[in-house]
């Protein structure tokens, strides 16, 4: 008898990758790599941005949406900083995935920005995407909106506010 394999959206890349692609639909336009491997990750777990410091006009609209904390959830997540870390092998392998894919901006990658490519996303997906996007009830546009305007770097950057290493981000 096999042991039944357990599967989670974490540790799936081909699920990141979408992930990825909602969040840039949701966005619009290009964002910087690390802000979207954060934004993935708050896309994962929603309950992480309990522990986030944010802005009150942010926090009230975080409020809003009503997503149950932490200590209520049926997982027992980690902190932060760790989920973070361990998504990097799997955020790093999404990547990849769509700029093999030619469904984002290789230039702009270079740069530290994560685009659409001049191709676009297939119909499909994009019908995907934007499906569950209006499913999750204001997450994604929460994300990509509001929570997007903390500042990447400086004292009161995003990683600052959820407690993440700032290792990979150049001052």
């Amino acid at each position: 008898m096999t042991k039944p394999r357990v599967w989670h959206a974490s540790r799936d890349a081909y699920h990141c990758a979408f992930r990825l692609t909602r969040l840039l639909l949701s966005a619009d336009h290009a964002i910087e790599f690390e802000r979207i491997r954060v934004l993935d990750m708050l896309l994962l777990y929603p309950p992480l941005l309990h522990r986030a410091s944010m802005p009150l006009a942010v926090r009230n609209a975080f409020s809003a949406l009503a997503i149950s904390r932490p200590e209520k959830i049926f997982i027992s997540l980690p902190s932060a900083a760790s989920v973070f870390q361990d998504l990097r092998l799997y955020q790093n392998s999404a990547v990849a995935l769509l700029k093999a894919q030619r469904l984002i901006n290789i230039e702009a990658l270079k740069e530290g920005m994560l685009s659409q490519s001049a191709h676009g996303f297939p119909q499909a997906l994009i019908a995907q995407a934007t499906l569950r996007n209006e499913e999750d009830g204001g997450l994604t546009a929460f994300l990509t909106g509001l929570f997007s305007t903390i500042p990447l770097r400086g004292t009161e950057s995003l990683f600052r506010k959820m407690h993440l290493p700032s290792r990979s981000i150049a001052a």
